[in-house]
């Protein structure tokens, strides 16, 4: 597969991010969005039963620090970028920072899932606004057109293709390691 030069998405992109888990690891997981044309729902970090998708409006350059080894556990660099319109179309919204007993006596206990709690007087502080995290309630279809896969590195890429035969279900793949500019 010829190397074309990078192109970026725009940046009205929302990007979620998979990570090892039972089902295999996070190339197995993106390969099975891809499949079923879904991101699947959690309750992972949620303080409510309400399944989300989790969704960075991080810019590129915060996504860079956040995309490193020693982060793993949390984050790992295989995932999907989507336009940002098309997301706020089907149900995906900023996520609103609460401290959480305010945002218990704020909202309806049905839109708590929108909340992330922040705790600046905590030690060390409870602080995730970095992430700019969207979330839209239940699964995520993935759009007819413009989703790009996200990988770390051009194997990644090569491999993606090999298990698509060729023609991975998505407009593009970005090696990750080659748009940050690392070795």
């Amino acid at each position: 597969m010829p190397r074309a030069a990078l192109q970026l998405p725009s940046a009205a992109m929302l990007t979620h991010f998979t990570r090892r888990s039972a089902e295999g690891d996070a190339m197995d997981n993106l390969v099975a969005i891809l499949r079923t044309r879904v991101i699947r729902a959690s309750r992972r970090m949620v303080r409510t039963s309400r399944a989300v998708v989790c969704l960075f409006d991080a810019p590129w350059t915060e996504l860079n620090r956040l995309l490193t080894r020693d982060n793993r556990r949390r984050y790992e660099p295989f995932g999907i970028a989507i336009d940002k319109r098309y997301a706020f179309a089907i149900g995906a919204r900023p996520v609103i920072y609460l401290p959480w007993r305010e945002a218990c006596q704020m909202l309806n206990e049905q839109e708590l899932w929108r909340v992330v709690a922040i705790d600046l007087e905590q030690t060390p502080p409870l602080d995730w606004t970095f992430e700019r995290e969207w979330r839209t309630p239940g699964q995520l279809p993935l759009p007819q057109q413009g989703a790009v896969a996200l990988v770390e590195s051009w194997r990644d890429v090569d491999e993606l293709y090999d298990r698509f035969a060729g023609t991975p279900p998505c407009a593009g793949i970005i090696p990750l390691r080659e748009l940050f500019g690392a070795a």
